[in-house]
């Protein structure tokens, strides 16, 4: 089995729904350092998994963190919540954590920067970068299917948005957050990651945002599309889910199965109407992928089933909405979901 680690952003809400910028201290407070770290916004932090080689090593190791963050969390007055946007109104949205590449970021693109988002980037181990490629350009018509599967960003400053990922539209800022291209070869990858870098609309490698890319620090595939998920089990389908296809896609190039050149422009209409909902593609994404599961079907297949029972994140979270409105009582329990421990049943 190909091995996989996951990247999962959070935010840091008082128990009324505003920010809370004390990141630095959680980070300080949690001692998992390189495992529980600073994002872009001093009220967000990061989560990084070890590399793992099945679900269930994967499962222990999110949950283990996303409790360690919570309670680090806890103690310095705030809730750690898994939410595409910040839900409600209040606190500022535009504190940056300290850091130089912080503010250069900040400098470079205002209009980026004016708030944090917060997004989950599973990393699949592919170490050779031709073949990586490849597995990318193929992969691109699926982007829409793991956003519809992952939304979790219905609500934005105390409103209803009517999108399903809110984050979605709000990435696009970034002049980079796009869909991966057709690309030829690892050579012509590396060629339009450095016209982004020397055209400014990247800082550098790092900085190319493409919702799926070459990891720059690591021999992995790195998919970025998706919205942090609510719980772990959602996390935990999505990596599995994310594995399989990028099985099957080296399946498909070992075949020597020529790509379908699907438009940009159709891979992004497609995004847009996962991000707003509309988008139910699971049928075909599990024809695909179920092949290749391996000894994850029974994980995944119980995850589907999830998400066909109980509905996406967002689903959830305006079923909580409906109960308890903009009130601290919705914030409590997004946090209780962030951290509930997963089972699969």
């Amino acid at each position: 089995m190909l091995t996989i680690g996951v990247e999962e952003e959070f935010l840091l809400l008082g128990p009324d729904g505003r920010v809370t910028p004390t990141a630095a201290s959680l980070v300080r407070l949690a001692r998992a350092p390189g495992r529980v770290k600073l994002e872009l916004m001093s009220y967000q932090v990061e989560t990084t998994t070890g590399v793992c080689e099945d679900l269930q090593d994967l499962r222990r190791d999110l949950t283990r963190l996303r409790l360690i963050a919570a309670d680090a969390a806890e103690r310095t007055g705030a809730y750690l919540v898994a939410a595409g946007v910040m839900p409600l109104p209040g606190g500022p949205a535009r504190a940056l954590s300290d850091g130089d590449r912080y503010r250069e970021l900040a400098r470079r693109f205002p209009e980026a920067t004016t708030m944090g988002e917060c997004g989950c980037h599973v990393h699949v181990g592919v170490p050779d970068r031709e073949l990586a490629t490849a597995v990318l350009t193929r992969l691109r018509p699926w982007l829409p299917a793991l956003l519809a599967l992952t939304a979790n960003s219905p609500f934005a400053a105390g409103t209803d948005t009517g999108w399903a990922s809110s984050r979605y539209p709000a990435q696009l800022r970034w002049p980079t957050f796009r869909p991966p291209q057709i690309w030829a070869s690892a050579d012509h990858y590396d060629r339009a990651v450095r016209h982004h870098v020397d055209a400014g609309t990247a800082m550098d490698a790092a900085g190319v945002y493409f919702l799926a890319r070459l990891s720059p620090r690591y021999p992995t595939i790195e998919v970025r599309v998706s919205d942090t998920c609510l719980d772990v089990a959602d996390t935990v389908l999505l990596t599995g889910v994310v594995r399989a296809l990028v099985q099957a896609t080296l399946d498909d190039v070992g075949r020597g199965e020529k790509i379908v050149p699907v438009p940009a422009e159709r891979v992004e209409a497609d995004l847009e109407l996962a991000a707003r909902g509309r988008l139910r593609a699971s049928e075909r994404l599990l024809a695909k992928i179920t092949p290749f599961l391996g000894p994850d079907t029974g994980e995944v297949l119980a995850g589907f089933e999830r998400l066909r029972r109980e509905g996406t994140g967002a689903d959830r979270q305006r079923r909580l909405w409906a109960r308890h409105g903009p009130t601290p009582g919705f914030v409590r329990e997004l946090a209780h979901a962030t951290t509930r421990l997963a089972v699969t049943s």
